[in-house]
Formats: structure tokens, C-alpha cells, sequence
């Protein structure tokens, strides 16, 4: 069925996709949720096949094409692996994001062009114990000394982290940083193994095993000052840009991490016989919540590519982009709950691929901002007529 928002170049774009989720992706799915390792290779292979340089202008080494093209390589990733699309978020969006926006050439063509291969892999350290938005609490400070930066601090709940090969890191560099005029705050490359770089153990998570999400230190951390990404203390903006970015992403994965458990779901209702019947035939109830988790899904659908589609006319998406992570995590966990419970006690064995549906689920409600905090930052938009 083609969708109002599917083209020809998109379509080549999805094809390709379809079929690297289908040899490669899909057959490692259950393994890295089992095994919490780093998808590296494949990550890697997602750049060779033009996945990570989807929004990426031609001039720096990605394929020029437009953010609805880049949601439908999200979503038909996220129905099999929803963990390679959180890894290629904090690598394309958070860290290339900022390099994309503040770098300057000789910046672009030594990490932002490799990284759209996938030659490297990006992370992007911002948030601190104190939580993400509370960048005027920030403790990592960035102190200017002759031709260098030297780092001290520490970042919380970074992804990617051991396996990138380099860090975009925001640091404080005022005396006090300033949110309502939005400085205080720079960004810095950071390459891995710079002495006084220390990378923390991942953290053991509920869901999105294999994101390598943990803990980064910085100690007498020297960058020579080239090593500064955009103006001195103007970091914040480009920050809320790509966060906006990463928060929009988080609808066409919700959908794909529904729609992967929807499927699952629908096809053994109409496989396991009981009494005789098929349990879709045999149980109104069965057939209900199906029809209750596919309207909940085309709904989401429906919300994501309008954003989408308003994106890339021009809008900003602020307020609608925050919720589509909200109303992406409500969706998916509930659809996921409600495939298990299908599923009955086969929908609880890890093996059976579908529970970590929900798990994956759960922590996109929380992980990268709470559902509760984006909330709160629409009603404020709503309070200031921005909606």
C-alpha cells in the first residue's frame, strides 16, 4: 500500500533498506538483544549503504535528501532492531547534527564526511547527573590555556560510548551559563584515546541492549583549540536544533518498534489453534485488541509524516516534534504490551523475539528526555501562544 508521503527516490531509498534489515539485520536481532554488544559492523554497514548520509548535504559527503526519507530508514530499521536506530541517532543526528551545523570545512571534512560513510562513529556527550535540560547546573567546564582546551567533568547516560571514535562534548566556558540567552555553553571534538578521556563501562538497561550507554570523565583533558566546534559559549542553540531532531526521530522509530510487535502478534494469533480454531477466529477479544493496536499505530503514522512533511517545508516542528516522542513511547509500549498478552506465556520467553518490543518501548519514554519533561516543555509552548 503506497502511503500520500512515499515518492520514487524515497521508495529507492526504502528498498534499499528493506533489504539490509531483511540479510543482515534481522538475522542478528535476538543476538545483540541477548549479547548487550555494540552493533558496530553494522552500523558501519549502514553508512556504506548511504543510511547515515541521509540529510547530509552533498557537499559533505551525504546524499542531500530530505528528513521524511530519513524517518522511513528509522522506522523499517526500528521494526526489527530498534536498538541500531538509537545508534544511529547519536551518531547522525546528535553528534553529526552539531558538526553539521557548527562545523566549519576543514572540521566537516575531517569527521563529518567519514562519519556519513561510516568510516567513524560519532557520540555526542551533553548530558550531566543535574538532567539534560538543566545545562545552567552543567559541572564540565572547558578552560582556555595558551593553544589548548582542557576538559574536567563528567557526562551521564551518553550512548555510542567505547565504540566512537570520536566525541562531540558540551562544556561550560562562562562564568555562568545563561538559558534565556542561550550561551555559556561550547562544543568540543574530542577524539577517543585523547589522554584524560575516561569511558565508563556500559550501563545494564531494561531495554536498548546493545546502545552502549554509560558514563564519560574528563580529567586535565587537553583538545588543541581547533577542537572547538562553533562560537565560544554558542553551543545551546545548535543543541536545541539537533534535540529537536533527535526528539522528532523518536516517532518513526515508535512506530517501527509497533509495528515490529503488531506483526508478531498478528501472525500467531492466526497460527495457534485452539479448540480447533485459529485464536483470531476464535476470540472476539483477540480480534479486538488487534484492531485497537492497528488503529493506535496508523494514527501515530499519520502524525509522524505530517511533522515530517511540515519539516522539511521549512517548519521548525518544536512543539509537535516533542510530542511525537511522547505520544511515540505511549503507543509503542502499549501495542507491545498488548502483543505479549496475545501472545500469552510464549510472548514472555526472550527467545520468542516480542517482549523486548516492549522493553525497547519503555525506555524511549524515558531515555534522551522523559515523556513527563517534553510534556511540560509543549504546555509551556502552548502557555506562550507558540502552539
Amino acid at each position: 500500500m503506497s502511503m500520500w508521503f512515499m515518492n520514487e527516490d524515497r521508495e529507492a531509498v526504502l528498498q534499499t533498506t528493506r533489504e539490509f534489515v531483511e540479510k543482515e539485520v534481522a538475522p542478528r536481532a535476538l543476538e545483540i538483544d541477548a549479547s548487550d554488544e555494540f552493533p558496530t559492523d553494522l552500523l558501519k554497514r549502514a553508512g556504506e549503504l548511504g543510511l547515515l548520509a541521509i540529510t547530509v548535504p552533498e557537499a559533505d559527503g551525504g546524499l542531500g535528501m530530505d528528513q521524511t526519507t530519513h524517518a522511513l530508514v528509522l522506522e523499517e530499521i526500528a521494526k526489527t532492531s530498534p536498538v541500531l536506530t538509537v545508534a544511529m541517532g547519536a551518531h547522525t543526528l546528535l553528534a553529526g547534527g552539531l558538526l553539521q551545523m557548527l562545523g566549519t570545512p576543514e572540521q566537516k571534512e575531517t569527521y563529518l564526511k567519514p562519519a556519513a560513510m561510516g568510516e567513524i562513529i560519532l557520540a555526542c556527550g551533553s548530558t550531566e547527573a543535574v538532567g539534560g535540560d538543566d545545562q545552567a547546573e552543567f559541572t564540565t567546564r572547558a578552560v582556555r590555556e595558551g593553544d589548548e582546551w582542557v576538559l574536567n567533568g563528567g557526562k551521564v547516560l551518553i550512548s555510542n560510548i567505547g565504540a566512537a571514535d570520536v566525541y562531540i562534548i558540551i562544556a561550560v566556558t562562562a562564568d555562568k551559563p545563561d538559558p534565556v540567552t542561550k550561551t555559556g555553553l561550547s562544543a568540543f571534538i574530542v577524539p577517543a584515546g585523547t589522554p584524560g578521556l575516561g569511558i565508563g563501562q556500559p550501563e545494564h538497561k531494561l531495554g536498548w541492549h546493545g546502545s552502549a550507554t554509560g558514563s564519560i570523565s574528563f580529567s586535565q583533558c587537553r583538545v588543541p583549540a581547533a577542537n572547538l566546534l562553533g562560537p565560544q559559549d554558542g553551543a545551546l542553540q545548535a543543541m536545541f536544533v539537533s534535540a529537536t531532531a533527535e526528539f522528532l526521530s523518536c516517532g518513526p522509530v515508535s512506530l517501527g518498534i509497533a509495528e515490529g510487535a503488531y506483526e508478531m502478534a498478528r501472525a500467531y494469533s492466526m497460527e495457534r489453534i485452539q479448540m480447533g480454531q485459529t485464536q483470531f477466529d476464535r476470540f472476539q477479544v483477540t480480534r479486538h485488541k488487534l484492531v485497537k493496536m492497528y488503529t493506535a499505530i496508523e494514527s501515530l503514522r499519520g502524525l509522524v509524516y505530517s511533522t515530517y512533511a511540515q519539516r522539511d517545508a521549512g517548519e521548525l516542528e518544536l512543539a509537535r516534534g516533542r510530542l511525537l516522542k511522547v505520544e511515540g513511547a505511549r503507543v509503542s509500549e502499549e501495542v507491545a504490551r498488548d502483543a505479549i498478552q496475545i501472545m500469552g506465556g510464549v510472548g514472555v520467553i526472550r527467545e520468542t523475539g516480542v517482549e523486548r518490543f516492549w522493553r525497547d518501548a519503555k525506555v524511549m519514554a524515558i531515555g534522551g528526555a522523559s515523556a513527563e519533561a517534553l510534556t511540560e516543555a509543549v504546555s509551556q509552548m502552548m502557555r506562550r501562544a507558540m502552539i
